[in-house]
């Protein structure tokens, strides 16, 4: 058992450096909750100006990802970084970077994105139609950018072709994802990543 806990250790340290925690932020106006503006009533034109009662605000979020590229890809979630005004990724060592949209696709919940710098911690991928249900896998996040999370399980269940909605392929864990750690990398025991949390 010691050997096993070991082993599991030199793994999960070997993943740490390739999971990010992903910043993201947008402005949003809001209504002020006192006054009421009455040309809002007969205006129906956009107007040139800001009404007093409403304000900018920035909205931030957290998720996580995983560096797939020594050249600064990473793989998150798109409701991560769906419409955000900044992305920025903050590496395990506590580096901040500028992240750019790369592509994204809201139907399989993917969006990859660059930051500029080479010679990063990348994972590979592996063959999730090597996984089976039993198999074990490890889920990591970085949602709050200075702590790790790491959870384990195993893979429930595995295609579902009775599915017509494009789903019948995802694999199913029973890895507990917490708070912050959408877009962290679901992994098989050589380290490989199989899904994204």
């Amino acid at each position: 058992l010691e050997n096993l806990n070991k082993e599991r250790r030199a793994l999960i340290s070997s993943l740490l450096p390739a999971v990010v925690s992903v910043k993201t932020s947008k402005k949003v106006v809001s209504r002020r909750s006192y006054g009421l503006d009455p040309s809002e009533f007969y205006d129906r034109k956009p107007r040139q100006f800001r009404n007093p009662n409403e304000e900018e605000m920035v909205q931030n979020s957290l998720g996580s990802g995983v560096i797939v590229s020594a050249e600064g890809h990473i793989i998150t979630n798109n409701h991560v970084i769906d419409q955000v005004d900044q992305i920025e990724v903050q590496l395990s060592d506590g580096r901040t970077k500028k992240a750019r949209l790369v592509g994204a696709d809201a139907t399989v919940d993917l969006a990859v994105l660059k930051i500029d710098e080479p010679g990063l911690k990348s994972l590979k991928f592996g063959d999730s139609d090597y996984m089976q249900a039993g198999d074990f896998v490890i889920a990591i996040g970085n949602p709050f950018g200075f702590e790790e999370t790491v959870t384990d399980g195993i893979i429930s269940s595995k295609g579902r072709p009775n599915r017509v909605d494009g789903f019948g392929d995802y694999l199913q864990t029973n890895a507990a994802i917490n708070p912050g750690n959408s877009g962290g990398p679901l992994v098989n025991l050589r380290g490989e990543i199989i899904g994204i949390n």
